[in-house]
């Protein structure tokens, strides 16, 4: 009985020892979250439509709303984008692009009317101006971002079932470890 007890407490210690050294790291880490995510944007016109890329080196959390003739583009986690030449790829679309001093959005003037369709893929956001003439669906994603998003999804589906027989085989005892008892023998 006391090697159960004892062994109870290393456990608690143990547990108590993982917890203060996990709340250590926690605090001598320096905060990450104000620092902005990389990006790049690319701008291009074909098929009748403009689309504008946003990849980006972290998954960002992003919003798209229209005011006006002002596409913003917000963003959960302030973003480090060069945005000053996006209106020189596209300027039958855009007259003006700017990011905010904080990063915390992406502004753009539009050029002409357009109905805005926005699709997020992993850390990349495609916002796709499309003209008034546009009829029919909205464009979709291209190809290789879908393959890619697939392959992810795949990936993880196999790391979630890895990790689903880890746990399963930690829950069953070892064979012949239900009983530490040592064994009796009686001489009749």
């Amino acid at each position: 009985m006391r090697a159960r007890a004892w062994a109870r407490a290393v456990r608690l210690c143990l547990r108590g020892l993982a917890a203060v050294v996990l709340l250590l790291t926690l605090v001598a880490t320096p905060c990450r979250g104000a620092d902005p995510v990389k990006g790049e944007a690319t701008f291009t016109s074909q098929g009748g439509y403009a689309r504008l890329v946003l990849k980006l080196a972290e998954d960002v959390e992003t919003e798209v709303v229209t005011a006006g003739s002002i596409i913003v583009i917000r963003f959960k986690r302030p973003v480090d984008i060069a945005v000053e030449k996006l209106s020189d790829a596209v300027p039958d679309y855009v007259g003006s692009a700017r990011r905010d001093p904080d990063g915390s959005a992406i502004r753009l003037s539009l050029a002409r009317r357009a109905t805005i369709n926005t699709m997020t893929a992993g850390e990349r956001v495609f916002v796709d101006f499309l003209p008034d003439s546009w009829t029919g669906p909205p464009p979709s994603l291209p190809a290789s971002v879908i393959r890619e998003l697939s392959e992810r999804a795949r990936a993880a589906e196999r790391l979630l079932r890895a990790q689903r027989a880890a746990d399963a085989a930690k829950k069953k005892p070892p064979i012949g470890s239900t009983d530490l008892r040592p064994l009796r023998v009686r001489n009749a």
